[in-house]
């Protein structure tokens, strides 16, 4: 067992300045005493048996948690398009709250004791010890929220903390509906290790469309978890996009607790170098007549890793699911690797489920016969890898940022 003695000091001297009510501060003494019994993961852990995370977390031994003196987001990061805006500087929010009809924006403060996870996982004991900062967005019954709502994580070159934790919340209420990007920004070239716990709660007819954008940070380690929860007749839309991340592992729990509910959870990742991406994700289809599906496609470079370990679970009662699950990859080094674990745990006779994964290179023939038609070799095998991505795009249902991904992709749709 690792000595985390630096950890529990830490979190000592955090909590003689933190600002809390007594639960919220008992509740985070027993996560740090889960986390110092098990420590970080480790490969015995089946859970992340694959995963280059369990070295890259054992890195952060001792935490430096400090205070960014700066609150200004560059403008030239800020999206052209028009948005509500929240932004974090250096792990702190530094937006103003926003309210008006039909949405709420807000530091989540009264939500952050309510965010709490059993003490299996050793990264979220981590994330309910020392978390202090995050969002809350609300959408009203019946409200419509025309204008996509864009968090900025935004790390500049003048902070000294090497953790930062987040808890959000997000509840979209009955007949509502809203569009929300992530848009992390490194400026940094530091280690530092970040870790994310998002609960979403989608009421009756309901529609949450929520992008994630994740591009070339070169030493940090990110753990993201996000739990939806979807009532009758809701919508839940997550796409990730993962270009040159340095390590980042993204664990997604999906319930479709109501009938006629529907989730899509798609993602590609591009890495190059050392990279290493990877994506845990369970779908629970809870109630019949619910629907999932699963899509995620990988082009892999020199000595980039990635793993997919992706699940769909049927209750006995869920009887007419209908589940979707498929991952791909381009293996284009030798040294490259992919590791897939796709299951099904079916308890209900009357279902559709099926699933997927496959690796390999890129289809000589097809190279072949591009070059045939006076397109070089480079390039060809760059249309080729940008178009084998770009169908994970096609799955994206709003055209604004269907277009987005597709010009950051490099590849263009005549369609749109």
């Amino acid at each position: 067992m690792e000595n985390y003695s630096n950890i529990k000091n830490c979190f000592d001297a955090f909590i003689k300045s933190f600002q809390s009510n007594d639960t919220d501060l008992e509740f985070r003494k027993r996560s740090i005493n889960h986390f110092l019994e098990n420590g970080y993961p480790g490969i015995k852990n089946e859970d992340w048996k694959y995963s280059p995370l369990t070295k890259d977390l054992q890195k952060f031994n001792n935490f430096n948690i400090s205070k960014s003196l700066s609150n200004d987001l560059p403008v030239s990061h800020n999206e052209a398009f028009d948005h509500y805006s929240i932004v974090f500087y250096d792990g702190n929010l530094v937006s103003k709250s926003i309210l008006i009809e039909g949405l709420k924006i807000e530091k989540n403060s009264n939500y952050l004791k309510s965010i709490k996870k059993e003490g299996e996982n050793p990264v979220l004991n981590l994330n309910n010890a020392f978390a202090e900062n995050g969002y809350l967005i609300e959408v009203e019954k019946n409200a419509k929220i025309n204008k996509p709502v864009v968090i900025y994580y935004y790390y500049s070159n003048h902070f000294n903390s090497n953790y930062f934790g987040y808890k959000n919340f997000i509840l979209v209420n009955e007949n509502s509906s809203i569009t929300i990007y992530e848009k992390p920004i490194y400026e940094n070239d530091s280690e530092y290790l970040t870790t994310s716990n998002t609960e979403i709660f989608l009421s009756k007819n309901s529609i949450l469309k929520k992008f994630d954008n994740n591009i070339s940070n070169k030493n940090s380690t990110i753990y993201n978890f996000l739990k939806c929860n979807l009532d009758e007749d809701s919508y839940f839309e997550l796409f990730n996009f993962s270009k040159n991340i340095n390590s980042r592992r993204d664990e997604t729990i999906v319930n479709l607790n109501g009938k006629n509910s529907f989730a899509s959870v798609n993602a590609i990742q591009l890495l190059h170098e050392k990279c290493n991406h990877e994506i845990k994700l369970l779908m629970n289809h809870n109630e019949e007549n619910t629907k999932s599906s699963q899509f995620v496609k990988t082009a892999l470079y020199d000595q980039s890793i990635s793993s997919f370990q992706g699940k769909i679970f049927v209750d006995s009662k869920a009887q007419k699911t209908d589940g979707y699950q498929l991952s791909r990859a381009l293996l284009l080094s030798d040294n490259a690797k992919f590791f897939s674990k796709p299951e099904l745990e079916i308890y209900a006779d009357d279902v559709k489920c099926s699933h997927g994964s496959s690796s390999g290179n890129i289809d000589n023939e097809s190279i072949f016969y591009l070059r045939s038609r006076g397109i070089d070799e480079k390039d060809a095998k760059d249309m080729m890898i940008k178009g084998f991505l770009a169908e994970v795009i096609d799955k994206i249902t709003d055209n604004n940022f269907q277009k987005k991904f597709y010009q950051q992709l490099g590849h263009y749709n005549n369609d749109i």
